[in-house]
């Protein structure tokens, strides 16, 4: 028979009868499904995780990412090399946290950054955070500004510089004489005039007023164009090692003690305490030279988040052997130094990321 007799038609009615009733199989089913109520999930009070845990404490809550500017020096001195070397650690070991070091002047150029918020850390001194709070740094700002105490890195006694057989062996006898007092607006030139203020000594009027850097003051002493110069600086500091290695020339440095040291202080609480410059600090020095002093330190301000600078203490004294790189006594540094160094009114504005991790490590107790 051919294609088109009863067998193949019976076939394609079967077929056809097949599909209409899976059809309708399928109707049904979906039909049901459709009728059964939505699935439900149980709910979690607002403000906790399924486990019971602030979001914040999940591994999976992801915090916004902080950038901030670390405000440093200038390329020459310690301070950029060492804040580019803070930054990378803070970069590499802080989780959603970079930060960079930012070229800067001086230490005034610092705190005019960090309190008008173009950088998160400045490097300055101790003093700087109790006259910004008791809004006595007109450099900066003319009211308080609420800075805080991140971390104190190391003493810098102030320098008085002279050669032998100059005729001066204190400070009072810098009357009259060629005297620089540091570069403009750095921390030697606020300091110097602080001394010689205390002093009754007028720097417009009473010597014959240089503003130089260490360098230039070595090299003008030399040159019999200088008396004498004022530097606050870590000791020991390279151009004052080139000025005493000079063959043919003797360096002396001029005390600040006694009733001199206790008049300046005396006016000048917050900003100095005595200290010393060590015997064998220089070459020929023999025995130590008692001075007065400032502690370097890296301030923040009071908005900066808590457990964001805890963790950066944290990833700093946990890689200081990358810091040594950029600051050979970078491993010197202990946790009790860090806080210790600064002075007793700086500390009174320690932060609190800072405090926290100062307790943890025994350093402030209670």
């Amino acid at each position: 028979m051919g294609p088109g007799g009863p067998m193949a038609r019976g076939i394609s009615r079967g077929a056809l009868a097949l599909i209409i009733v899976v059809i309708l199989i399928i109707l049904v089913a979906l039909g049901y499904y459709l009728t059964l109520p939505a699935p439900t999930t149980p709910t979690t009070p607002t403000g906790t995780s399924p486990t019971g845990t602030t979001p914040t404490e999940t591994t999976t809550t992801k915090r916004e990412r902080m950038s901030f500017s670390i405000a440093t020096g200038t390329t020459g001195g310690v301070w950029y090399p060492l804040g580019g070397a803070i930054a990378g650690v803070i970069t590499k070991y802080v989780p959603d946290t970079g930060a960079t070091a930012e070229v800067t002047t001086a230490a005034g150029d610092n705190l005019r950054l960090l309190v008008n918020g173009k950088a998160g850390m400045a490097f300055c001194y101790d003093y700087h955070i109790v006259l910004l709070n008791q809004g006595k740094l007109s450099i900066v700002s003319n009211k308080s500004e609420p800075a805080r105490l991140f971390l104190a890195l190391y003493e810098q006694p102030l320098h008085v510089v002279t050669y032998e057989g100059s005729g001066i062996n204190s400070i009072y006898d810098l009357k009259g004489k060629r005297v620089s007092t540091g570069p403009p607006a750095s921390g030697t030139e606020e300091q110097a005039l602080y001394v010689l203020s205390a002093l009754g000594i007028d720097p417009n009027k009473d010597i014959v007023r240089e503003k130089l850097s260490p360098a230039d003051s070595g090299e003008a002493l030399k040159d019999g164009k200088l008396d004498a110069f004022f530097w606050s600086g870590a000791v020991p500091t390279s151009s004052i090692v080139d000025l005493a290695t000079t063959p043919g020339f003797k360096i002396k440095f001029i005390p600040i003690s006694g009733e001199i040291a206790d008049k300046i202080i005396q006016k000048y609480p917050a900003v100095f305490h005595k200290t010393k410059i060590p015997k064998g600090a220089y070459p020929g020095l023999e025995e130590d030279v008692e001075t007065i002093g400032i502690t370097a330190v890296i301030a923040v301000m009071k908005d900066f988040p808590e457990d964001r600078l805890y963790e950066i203490a944290k990833a700093i004294f946990g890689h200081l052997d990358e810091l040594a790189a950029a600051w050979k006594k970078a491993t010197q540094l202990t946790p009790e130094k860090a806080y210790m160094q600064a002075s007793e009114e700086a500390r009174k504005y320690i932060h609190p990321g800072a405090e926290r991790f100062f307790k943890e490590m025994g350093v402030i107790k209670g």
